[in-house]
């Protein structure tokens, strides 16, 4: 007899292990159902487990010791489970959620060392930097003032903590000395200052990063390769090679680990800056949180040579034919993320005064060259170089310019593209009715007060000393836009900062150019080049305009015949588009969060009268409807939060914007 027990609980044991895969499975599936969104495989498996210990405990102590049977316990667990892992799982969701959750997910579960080192890296790096700045002071009360934001010495202060850090701090400061629209001069001259002492990679390093990308030895892709750099920078360093068919070529390798340190690295700067936001006045007035994320996502765009590559190839496209200013072309079965083959110049820096000297063209026709390829790309290709400063510009031999370095181009989409163009004219004309036209385009807002505007714009061009599209009239522009409450798209905040930089280097190459002249010669002489001839203008307009054009008799025949039926009505919209599609969602997760909340509250009472009734039988009936109806409201409260802070969370992580900063030279 006791063995047969023995047996029976061996089996039982056996049975229970059998099934638990499918009951945990079963309060993981009815979780995801109930709540109505997809929290991920390992936050429901996770939510389900702690669910299912719950729903065991409830289960059992529901029944009783006496009634601990299968059929009863299971379904008690399942209930109770699911209720107890409805909030698990909408905690887990909506802390663990993010782009790349699944993929660090797998790596923690693989590397557990590696990913606590990851985790615990930043905390080090935080003492670190904070141990640099006390070193050097900057933590004194006497720099939170907003008037030492402008000081030569809280400049000079924070370009030696920047380089004393090193790593991606060298090139944050190096991006953030091109945000001239954002912070004083004297801060952003001091970090053009900033130069990174990084330690160049070892060349059996730089093999296996090749080797690792093109799945094949070096020696097999390149006929020669040479593993001592060109030069080394903070993201990639640069060799020469050549390629089986004899064609020199430049190879770009990215850092070896170099995700982990701008990992590290970033989460440290965007706490810096929540921290430098909350506490100090001078930072929380330039926005140093909304600049610390465009310096992180600079350096994560800067980190895929993929979208460098794709710019060569656009950028060779559309200016193929332009002879005096090219780009070097690229070779995409030789690329990858962290990988970059183009052909090699064989030039010097613009920089370099004696290379400009001894070119065939002279100083003033270079700058007028490179200044009309600037304006074709911005007003006529919409896609342009957005990082021209000298070292990204060099000169060969024949005098041809070479544009290299395309990790930062603009994009300016079509209606953008042609605002500008009314801008060029307008300022060219020197007319601000025209301006004011360009700028209404520009932001699509019918509630303009026009006449205020071209006024305000009117005025802007008494100010300039010299028409043309020039950074000052850019500016300008800017500023008028933001008195009349107008935002202005992130593609133009991009193009007054590459304007900045283009003057930089028109100057560098003829200390005498300036640009607002010669921008307004070009956009009058060769109007054709920049924006197109005038048939190609008219033939854009009624392309534009041919739908509407087709479909307005009907329009007139339609309106005209209810005006005389008398069936004519207008009707307005408060809410409509998204804003409906936004309001509709919150109404119906207000409706029902106040259904749960109703039913809640009623059934409480039902429990409390329940407790109060003397019959017994009544008393029961009471506790059941109360409890169902408890768990009921309990349900769709939770499906409610579950889904209105899903949906916040998804469009929170999907709105952004890739807007790429000018850099400073790698």
């Amino acid at each position: 007899m006791p063995i047969a027990s023995a047996t029976l609980r061996i089996e039982l044991g056996l049975g229970y292990l059998l099934i638990l895969p499918f009951w945990i499975g079963g309060i993981g599936l009815l979780t995801g159902r109930v709540l109505g969104v997809r929290i991920g495989r390992w936050r429901t498996t996770f939510a389900a487990v702690v669910g299912w210990l719950v729903g065991l405990v409830g289960g059992a102590i529901a029944l009783g010791p006496k009634n601990l049977h299968p059929l009863l316990v299971i379904p008690l667990s399942v209930f109770f489970g699911v209720l107890a892992a409805l909030p698990i799982a909408i905690v887990l969701d909506v802390v663990t959620r993010g782009r790349r959750t699944h993929r660090g997910a797998r790596r923690a579960l693989r590397h557990p060392l590696r990913a606590a080192r990851l985790v615990l890296a930043p905390l080090g790096r935080f003492r670190e930097l904070v141990g640099i700045a006390r070193s050097e002071n900057l933590l004194h009360l006497r720099y939170r003032q907003p008037a030492a934001l402008a000081s030569p010495d809280l400049a000079r202060r924070v370009r030696v903590v920047l380089e004393r850090a090193g790593g991606m701090f060298v090139k944050f400061g190096q991006i953030a000395a091109t945000r001239t629209d954002l912070l004083p001069p004297t801060l952003t001259t001091e970090l053009s200052n900033l130069h990174a002492n990084v330690a160049r990679v070892p060349p059996d390093q730089v093999v296996d990063v090749v080797h690792a990308e093109l799945g094949e030895p070096v020696e097999k892709a390149f006929a020669e390769f040479e593993p001592k750099p060109l030069a080394a920078a903070s993201v990639g360093q640069t060799h020469r090679a050549r390629l089986h068919d004899g064609t020199p070529v430049v190879v770009k390798v990215q850092r070896p680990g170099l995700e982990e340190v701008v990992r590290r690295d970033s989460a440290v700067l965007a706490f810096v800056a929540r921290q430098l936001d909350r506490r100090v006045e001078a930072a929380r007035r330039i926005g140093v949180r909304d600049l610390a994320g465009e310096l992180i996502r600079s350096i994560e765009a800067e980190l895929d040579y993929g979208r460098e590559l794709a710019a060569g190839i656009r950028m060779r496209e559309s200016r193929g034919s332009d002879t005096t200013v090219q780009v070097p072309a690229v070779y995409p079965t030789l690329s990858s993320e962290r990988l970059l083959v183009m052909d090699e110049v064989v030039g010097r820096s613009v920089s370099d005064a004696a290379a400009v000297d001894v070119a065939p063209v002279e100083r003033r026709e270079l700058s007028r060259r490179l200044l009309a390829s600037f304006l074709a790309q911005i007003l006529r290709d919409g896609y342009y170089h957005a990082d021209p400063h000298p070292g990204n510009v060099f000169i060969d031999a024949d005098g041809v310019l070479w544009l290299l370095d395309l990790g930062a181009v603009g994009r300016i989409d079509p209606v953008t593209r042609e605002a500008l163009q009314g801008l060029a004219i307008g300022f060219t004309l020197r007319d601000g009715a025209v301006l004011a036209r360009a700028v209404r385009h520009l932001v699509g807002d019918d509630q303009i007060d026009m006449r205020q505007l071209e006024r305000d714009l009117a005025m802007l061009l008494g100010e300039l000393e010299e028409g043309g599209l020039s950074p000052a009239a850019m500016a300008g522009v800017l500023e008028v836009m933001d008195q009349h409450g107008m935002r202005p798209p992130r593609s133009m905040l991009l193009l007054s900062r590459t304007l900045i930089t283009l003057e930089g280097t028109l100057r560098t190459i003829d200390p005498a150019f300036e640009l607002a002249p010669e921008a307004q010669k070009l956009v009058s002489s060769e109007q054709q080049a920049v924006t197109g001839s005038r048939e190609e203008l008219v033939q854009r307009e009624l392309v534009r305009t041919l739908p509407a054009l087709r479909t307005l008799p009907e329009h007139a025949e339609a309106l005209a015949t209810q005006w005389r039926s008398g069936r004519l009505t207008l009707r307005t919209e408060r809410y409509a588009g998204s804003d409906r599609w936004v309001l509709d969602a919150w109404v119906n997760h207000g409706l029902v969060m106040l259904v749960g909340a109703a039913g809640a509250i009623t059934s409480g009472l039902l429990l409390v009268a329940g407790s109060l009734a003397p019959v017994k039988a009544v008393r029961d009936a009471l506790w059941i409807v109360g409890f169902s109806g408890l768990a009921f409201a309990a349900v769709l409260l939770m499906r409610a939060a579950a889904q209105a802070l899903h949906s916040e969370t998804i469009q929170s992580d999907e709105y952004e914007v890739y807007s790429p900063l000018p850099r400073e030279g790698r």
